[in-house]
């Protein structure tokens, strides 16, 4: 029988559902309209500047009109502006606002604390082991990578 409860990717999901769950929380009693998906593409513009949408669906591993319909709820709230791209007028770009901007200082400290919760009393070098394993995992997948050998 297939034993979910060994497989790494059980645990990967699990606790991105439990996060996405904090995150919503947290952030709605803190007062801010800011989902788990907006808070993913905030993250992205903050650190990467304005960018395509396209841009920002492979970063978020989202397909196109999943991050096209994100994106026009972000500036129905005020989060992000959709610019003309002055490279290809038939595309946009997609900056942060500056209500999105004043948030950043607000909605950093309430994930760091989800963060802390979640990483507890694990010895950081556990911590760094499991992130080079996620972060390779991540790479297989992208590039295809068959491992034969390695157990579920």
């Amino acid at each position: 029988m297939f034993e979910y409860e060994k497989v790494t990717l059980h645990w990967v999901n699990r606790l991105g559902f439990l996060v996405r769950k904090e995150l919503q929380a947290a952030f709605r009693k803190a007062g801010h309209d800011v989902s788990p998906e907006d808070w993913a593409i905030l993250l992205v513009l903050w650190r990467k500047g304005p960018q395509r949408p396209s841009a920002i669906a492979d970063v978020t591993v989202k397909d196109r009109t999943t991050v096209t319909r994100l994106v026009d709820a972000m500036v129905r709230k005020g989060l992000v502006e959709r610019k003309v791209d002055d490279k290809d007028r038939r595309g946009s770009i997609i900056a942060v606002s500056a209500q999105g901007t004043a948030l950043k200082s607000e909605l950093i400290p309430i994930a760091k604390s989800i963060i802390d919760r979640a990483l507890g009393e694990i010895p950081a070098d556990d911590i760094e082991t499991t992130t080079r394993t996620l972060e390779a995992m991540t790479q297989n997948l992208l590039s295809g990578h068959i491992n034969k050998g390695a157990k579920p």
